[in-house]
């Protein structure tokens, strides 16, 4: 019977992945996430309401809690939030709660020596409001899509040129994430078993932009060589749904509560 050779009865020490590539994954990953959110198509939760919709209750929503100095006015507004975001899924409700953890706890320790000097109840207003607002993004966050969004713009008859320099805008800063994630996965594969030198992020910064320069070039040059947005003209059809009207009327109802109440 023949034995093994001699280097397979070896025992060779696995190299462990330095801290730095550790940082590497863990920003791979955010930006892997990142990505994943750009690119999805259809939202967490497929709401009923029209998109156009959704965002008019974003931006009336942000404005009635930015402007709202009575605490019953916030547990209304409050009380219309939860309603909308008990319908979310699981998954969803976790990663929102996270959220809004963290930002409380560091509002809290921002807002903690006015705290202290000036008693809790207008910290507990500050707070309350940047609670609100993290449910009031997460919500729309979770209905609504970029691709939706540009759609309510254009339904709303927001100026041509607002909308297409947001529509290029999550495009190419999508492209841009793609180019970045195949760089630090260059260097990661690059530089197994060694440590990364944390000034290296700066080269890759440097790299990204003159990738953006190169690109935004081509993009501006294939523009205008496609004649895009000289004489085109696109325009959403403005449609109401039956729970567009409910709603308003919710809407409506709140607003005109607060403002008594103020």
């Amino acid at each position: 019977m023949r034995k093994l050779p001699d280097w397979l009865n070896q025992e060779q020490v696995t190299l462990e992945a330095s801290k730095s590539h550790h940082y590497l994954q863990m920003n791979l990953q955010t930006l892997r996430h990142f990505l994943g959110k750009m690119k999805q198509t259809t939202p967490a939760f497929k709401a009923k309401t029209s998109s156009w919709m959704r965002l008019v209750s974003f931006l009336i929503l942000a404005i009635l809690i930015t402007t709202a100095h009575h605490p019953i006015q916030l547990w209304l507004i409050g009380i219309l939030l939860l309603m909308h975001i008990a319908m979310l899924p699981g998954e969803v409700l976790l990663h929102l709660f996270k959220v809004l953890f963290k930002v409380l706890l560091i509002s809290t320790i921002v807002i903690l020596p006015s705290i202290l000097f000036q008693g809790f109840q207008n910290g507990g207003l500050f707070l309350l409001r940047a609670g609100m607002i993290v449910l009031n993004i997460s919500l729309f966050l979770a209905t609504t899509t970029s691709v939706q969004l540009v759609e309510a713009l254009r339904q709303l008859r927001v100026p041509k040129t607002f909308v297409q320099t947001i529509d290029i805008t999550l495009k190419y800063g999508y492209i841009l994430g793609k180019h970045l994630q195949q760089q630090i996965e260059c260097v990661q594969l690059r530089t197994v078993g060694q440590k990364v030198n944390l000034n290296l992020f700066g080269s890759l910064l440097g790299l990204l932009y003159l990738s953006t320069k190169h690109h935004t070039k081509e993009v501006y040059e294939a523009m205008i060589l496609r004649g895009y947005g000289m004489d085109t003209k696109r325009k959403e059809a403005f449609h109401w749904k039956k729970e567009d009207v409910f709603f308003l009327l919710e809407l409506v109802a709140l607003t005109t509560f607060t403002t008594l109440l103020g």
